[in-house]
């Protein structure tokens, strides 16, 4: 396996990433997998991930949103718009690496990357998708940078429904492909009814499943966290890609 540093332009700005290649001959191709991390977080949280996934013969890449880790522009400015045009560049750039089989694509979205992965399967023919923890916004906070909302305008999450009319869960109500939600279970920020929204809306979907990591919060710090959705993780794309 090797790591390649890569640079994934987004108009006049760049984005930091991690290409994990697996071992492979001259002309073969990969089944692939794209990462979205959480938002204000970075791709250092999935790259244990991002190897695995490697290991088990994945072409993957995990990157910096623009404002994150290693990548340009400043975080305060990146509204959730931004945030769907850099992974529709992320999904963009492994897509056109030689190495990956374009009918064999996957992407995993955590938190707010999740909530990107759910949106851009309706614009690219994903074939599985996981959403792990993910998060929800209302559509009119589509131009907004969340970080500058009152508490009281963050809403969403304090709701016992409404979410079927976000754009999120209208897209992933026409979404063909494999789903996998994944639910931390003490997770303080998701509550529960959003990731059971998640799985509930997909409807159309060829398969579908919902796991819960027991005791898990919302960020994975601990390594037996870690452990069980690298399994997941792995497990599911071997299975449907």
């Amino acid at each position: 396996m090797a790591i390649q540093p890569v640079s994934i332009p987004v108009g006049s700005e760049k984005m930091a990433g991690l290409l994990y290649v697996p071992d492979h001959k001259e002309d073969k191709k990969f089944p692939s997998v794209v990462i979205f991390h959480g938002r204000g977080s970075s791709k250092k949280r999935y790259q244990d991930r991002a190897q695995a996934l490697a290991e088990k013969g994945f072409l993957t890449l995990v990157f910096d949103f623009r404002g994150c880790g290693e990548s340009d522009g400043n975080f305060s400015e990146q509204t959730i718009a931004m945030g769907f045009e850099d992974a529709a560049a992320g999904y963009d750039f492994l897509k056109n690496n030689p190495l990956c089989d374009q009918n064999r694509v996957g992407v995993l979205g955590g938190s707010f990357g999740g909530y990107q992965a759910a949106l851009l399967s309706g614009k690219y023919p994903i074939k599985s998708l996981i959403l792990a923890a993910p998060a929800i916004y209302q559509d009119e906070w589509w131009d907004i940078v969340p970080e500058t909302m009152s508490p009281e305008r963050k809403g969403l999450y304090r709701q016992q429904g409404g979410f079927d009319e976000t754009k999120s869960m209208e897209t992933i109500v026409k979404y063909p492909g494999q789903i996998l939600i994944i639910e931390h279970e003490k997770d303080e920020i998701i509550p529960q009814r959003v990731t059971e929204a998640y799985y509930k809306n997909a409807l159309s979907a060829k398969s579908k499943e919902r796991n819960v990591i027991p005791d898990a919060p919302h960020a994975l710090h601990d390594q037996k966290y870690l452990v069980q959705s690298i399994k997941l993780v792995t497990e599911w794309f071997t299975k449907t890609l």
